[in-house]
C-alpha cells in the first residue's frame, strides 16, 4: 500500500515499535527518497552521541533530531519536528514507551501513559499517520516490513481524537506484539 501513495504521500509520520530490526522501519519512507527525520534520544556523553547519529545518517537523511533530557528541551524539539512536518517533511518515531506527559490509553488491559506527539502532529497538521513494524524473519538477517495507515479524525474536539490516534497506535502495537512477543525488546517500566 505505502508503494502506491510514496510519490503522492506528501508529509507523513511513520509510528513504530521496538520489534525485531525497529531501526528499518523507517526504510519505506528513505526509499522514496523524500529525505526523512526521525526523534532520537539523545545520548549525555557526546562521542556516542555523535558516534549513534553517525553510523545512522544513511537511514534518517533529513536528521536525528534529538529529544531533550529536560523538558524545555522536549519543548524545543516539539517545535521543531511540527515545523519540519508542516514543511513537508516525513518524520519516524518510536511509541510503544513510558511517556510521563502521555495520554493514558488501553495497552494489554491496562492504562499505559503513552507518547502523543505523533497524533497530535498528524491532527492540528493534516498529515498521514502509518503505523510500522520490522519482522525478523527465521534466524538471518532478513525482515519483513509492515506498514499501515492509522486514520487522523479531525472532529470539534482535538483532545478526544488525539486521544482516539493514540489509542489506536497502542492497540496496533499490542496486536503485532501478541503475534511475535519474542520479537518485542522492551525492558523498560511501560505502565506507571
Amino acid at each position: 500500500m505505502f508503494n502506491r501513495y510514496r510519490d503522492k504521500l506528501g508529509p507523513a509520520i511513520g509510528v513504530s515499535l521496538h520489534m525485531g530490526n525497529w531501526e528499518l522501519a523507517i526504510w519505506p519512507m528513505t526509499s522514496s527518497g523524500k529525505n526523512p527525520a526521525a526523534i532520537f534520544r539523545s545520548v549525555k556523553n557526546p562521542y556516542v552521541d555523535r558516534y549513534l547519529r553517525e553510523a545512522r545518517k544513511d537511514l534518517y537523511p533529513g536528521g536525528l533530531l534529538g529529544k531533550g533530557h529536560d523538558v524545555a528541551e522536549s519543548a524545543q524539539t516539539a517545535r521543531i519536528i511540527t515545523d519540519y512536518v508542516r514543511r513537508g517533511g516525513r518524520l519516524g518515531v518510536v511509541c510503544d514507551l513510558h511517556d510521563n506527559r502521555g495520554i493514558p490509553v488501553p495497552f494489554f488491559g491496562r492504562p499505559a501513559k503513552s507518547v502523543a506527539i505523533p497524533a497530535i502532529i498528524a491532527r492540528r497538521q493534516g498529515v498521514r499517520l502509518w503505523a510500522a513494524r520490522c519482522v525478523r524473519i527465521g534466524t538471518e538477517s532478513r525482515f519483513r516490513m509492515e506498514i499501515l495507515e492509522v486514520k487522523v479524525p479531525r472532529t470539534a474536539n482535538q483532545a478526544e481524537d488525539v486521544k482516539t490516534i493514540t489509542a489506536a497506535l497502542q492497540a496496533q502495537f499490542e496486536a503485532w506484539v501478541r503475534e511475535v512477543p519474542e520479537q518485542w525488546m522492551w525492558g523498560n517500566r511501560r505502565w506507571s
